[in-house]
């Protein structure tokens, strides 16, 4: 029977780990969202894993060995507790592919874990460092917020990537 298992990879090598391991015929899951990058006053939207340096494997142990999943170019490890390779519940994959798109890309609304009324604390911009009252997460993927700026309650919309819980 088939169960999934953690794979730990080696820094950025994510995509190299599941090619080779897909050319030995293992099934590899990779969960991935867009990102936006933003370098030199440009931004663009990159692929980034999930969970970096980490992606999963679904084998048979009756069937398959997995002692050459470690040799496998662009992997460090799989995860393994008393040299027994440690199983991760079929329930949280089939929850991750479920949210993704069409594309295989999980969109950032499933990632956006405040709920209205949540304190969120500024990383970058004009308003960096001040804390804002969560509101929602709009059609384009931004999040809008209510901040006490100079006296005044105002809304005001910003890229995910730039707030924190409080």
């Amino acid at each position: 029977m088939k169960q999934w298992f953690v794979v730990h990879t080696q820094p950025s090598k994510e995509l190299v780990a599941q090619r080779h391991l897909l050319e030995q015929k293992y099934d590899v899951y990779l969960p991935r969202f867009k990102k936006i990058c933003r370098h030199a006053r440009k931004t663009r939207e990159v692929l980034s894993p999930l969970f970096p340096r980490y992606l999963f494997i679904g084998i048979d142990l009756e069937i398959h060995s997995w002692r050459s999943i470690n040799g496998t170019r662009g992997v460090s490890y799989l995860l393994t507790q008393d040299n027994c390779p440690l199983s991760l519940p079929s329930q949280i994959i089939e929850d991750l592919k479920q949210q993704e798109n069409s594309d295989g890309i999980l969109p950032l609304n499933c990632l956006v874990h405040f709920t209205k009324g949540d304190k969120l604390v500024i990383l970058n911009g004009p308003f960096e460092g001040h804390t804002a009252i969560f509101e929602k997460l709009d059609d384009k993927q931004r999040v809008k917020v209510f901040l006490n700026f100079l006296g005044r309650e105002m809304n005001v919309i910003l890229s995910q990537d730039i707030i924190e819980a409080a």
